[in-house]
């Protein structure tokens, strides 16, 4: 199938990551992708090198007035709906008019709350244009659109952790909000031989001279999970990171993208609510208290306290993270979703040429 993908970069490396895995999955399936993009930079720093056949990507900024190339698209899929008034080039319209019967599809930000089943496959129709638009959500249960997963790498599957709550390799990945600081203060104060990785841009004001502190450089999207998997515990933030963290089979603290409305705080304690079904009481409580204080959802948390509380739970934790690992294995896989759904709408545009 030829497939675009558009992608308008509002946020850090979030929409493009997301995009860019999708678009590498797709190809990899014998799929022509054309990727639609309006951030060079962002995009040549997590795919600095041509390493699957069947994607391009392209500065649709420069060519929108070239679009009309791509009027036999066979599929378009927007994730989280970044094509909006918020965005400076609108070359999605463009899209929409000369592809006018191409099945659209809008993949929305994952989450655990309630209502996403109810939503997933729904439509929306644009009154103006007749486009009709449906709507994938991806989640956790067989009634969502699931997760990517179908490009983790086989030989990462059900690798174990050397480390103990002693010897730590913890893996940070944050906004700029959390209580990065209190982390490093605590590894600096104790008696251990914790080491902290910080990868992504230094947060202001948080110095990384000590001693337990690494500073990673960056890296390409394709290398991310083999990073993962070298250390004990990680921490990441948003949703790619997030979501490869628990392919990763390991303990992780996540840092939801804040909103001013405070909504991610709901689907900060849902999705805890799935993830630490099972754990005995006393492990829940702590591994909840250090998410809560990374997240500031606590204004009297003491984020080394809870770090400190946490680290005699991590054996419960990472036999855990390993039994979620291959939940998710095993679960819904949206790549394949998304293809499965393409082929029982209408025979696509190359497939009526043949008729």
């Amino acid at each position: 199938m030829q497939i675009g993908i558009v992608c308008k970069v509002i946020d850090n490396f979030g929409d493009a990551g997301f995009s860019l895995r999708l678009a590498k999955a797709l190809a990899a399936q014998s799929n022509h992708v054309v990727l639609f993009h309006d951030d060079p930079v962002t995009f040549h720093a997590l795919y600095p090198a041509d390493e699957i056949a069947g994607l391009s990507l392209l500065d649709a900024r420069d060519t929108h007035h070239e679009l009309k190339k791509f009027g036999g698209l066979d599929l378009i899929v927007e994730p989280f709906g970044t094509s909006s008034e918020q965005t400076m080039y609108r070359f999605d319209q463009e899209l929409k008019r000369i592809c006018p019967q191409t099945p659209w599809v809008l993949i929305d930000y994952l989450s655990s709350e309630d209502w996403v089943e109810d939503f997933h496959l729904s439509q929306s129709i644009d009154p103006a244009t007749g486009h009709v638009t449906t709507f994938f959500y991806p989640g956790f249960t067989e009634k969502t659109a699931g997760l990517i997963h179908c490009d983790y790498p086989a030989h990462l599957r059900n690798m174990t952790t050397q480390g103990s709550e002693n010897n730590l390799k913890v893996f940070v990945f944050s906004y700029p909000n959390a209580p990065l600081a209190e982390l490093i203060d605590c590894c600096n104060t104790t008696d251990t031989t914790t080491r902290i990785y910080i990868a992504g841009p230094k947060p202001a004001g948080i110095g990384i001279e000590a001693a337990c502190v690494t500073e990673l450089a960056f890296r390409p999207q394709s290398d991310f999970d083999d990073l993962l998997a070298q250390h004990d515990v990680l921490f990441v933030r948003g949703e790619d990171s997030f979501v490869r963290a628990q392919l990763a089979g390991r303990p992780l603290v996540w840092q939801i993208y804040p909103t001013d409305d405070g909504a991610h705080a709901e689907k900060l304690s849902k999705f805890f609510e799935r993830y630490s079904a099972g754990l005995t009481p006393a492990c829940k409580t702590a591994l909840w208290d250090c998410w809560a204080c990374w997240n500031g959802l606590k204004n009297t948390c003491q984020f080394s306290t809870s770090w400190k509380g946490l680290q005699v739970h991590l054996p419960e934790l990472k036999t855990h993270a390993l039994q979620w690992q291959l939940r998710l294995f095993s679960g819904p896989e949206l790549v394949r979703q998304l293809l499965t759904w393409r082929l029982l709408q209408r025979p696509t545009l190359s497939e009526q040429l043949d008729i």
